[in-house]
């Protein structure tokens, strides 16, 4: 079993960014290995590093950071996070405090710039800008997902439609709430099968859906019953009269039939 070494918690970042925000920072720099660099990884070992706070909590940090321009988190796939991290480098003497155990990203020297970039660093600096822009919403974007996440439940047995939904069954669909209700043990099982995970408004839609479909047929199977009783009736009814009409014809040819006396 491979134990988790303790964060390297920064006090310098503690400091300038809040106590959260540094344990989110530590756990990105140890993920990129530095200060400063990008790193694809899943998205797992972003959330289960920091243990004190919850899914929700890191995601909401990780956008605020997002915000103050010293990371971006943007989704790869369906499992996959690429975190590009621009922290400031530290200086000297917190390098030799504390801060030693993370090694800081090495810096190359920077080349000489030609004429052709000096004079498009304006336009640098606005593509930057840009993408510095593009990745704050992503950064909200992402965040948006978790809180969305964690609104999201699964069915459980004790489950029940709000008042509202009830309300429109029975004004707007005429389904009396004695014909819903009887159907929420049924819809409750079914969904607790499949462990799917909706909103409360999303529960109430499937249940409105549900009940709108078990009415409908419902009414179908009643007026089959009594298309029938009526197509049953009316085949008597002609058989009784075809009787009838036999019963006249042959009395009829009797008075008619003068030679027979047997009438």
């Amino acid at each position: 079993m491979t134990l988790s070494l303790p964060l390297p918690l920064l006090p310098e970042l503690a400091t300038r960014y809040g106590l959260e925000e540094a344990v989110m920072l530590a756990v990105v720099m140890e993920l990129v290995g530095g200060w400063q660099g990008q790193v694809t990884v899943a998205e797992q070992r972003v959330y289960t590093r920091a243990g004190g706070l919850s899914r929700q909590q890191q995601g909401l940090i990780l956008a605020k950071l997002a915000s103050q321009g010293l990371l971006s988190v943007s989704p790869v796939s369906a499992d996959l996070l690429a975190i590009d991290l621009h922290l400031p480098l530290p200086t000297s003497a917190v390098l030799d405090g504390p801060a030693a155990s993370v090694s800081p990203q090495v810096t190359k020297p920077s080349p000489v710039k030609s004429v052709s970039s000096v004079t498009s660093k304006p336009h640098t600096r606005q593509s930057a800008s840009e993408q510095r822009g593009r990745d704050d919403e992503l950064s909200r974007i992402f965040a948006a997902k978790e809180a969305q996440q964690a609104m999201l439940s699964g069915m459980h047995a004790d489950w029940q439609p709000s008042a509202n939904i009830l309300r429109m069954l029975a004004h707007n669909m005429q389904v009396r709430e004695e014909f819903a209700m009887g159907l929420r043990d049924e819809f409750v099982v079914y969904y607790m099968d499949r462990e799917r995970r909706e909103s409360p408004g999303g529960w109430d839609q499937k249940f409105l859906k549900w009940v709108k479909k078990e009415h409908i047929q419902q009414q179908t199977a009643a007026a089959r019953v009594q298309q029938q009783g009526q197509s049953r009736s009316y085949a008597q009814n002609e058989e009784a009269r075809y009787h009838a009409r036999e019963q006249r014809q042959q009395l009829t040819d009797a008075v008619l039939d003068l030679g027979n006396t047997d009438w």
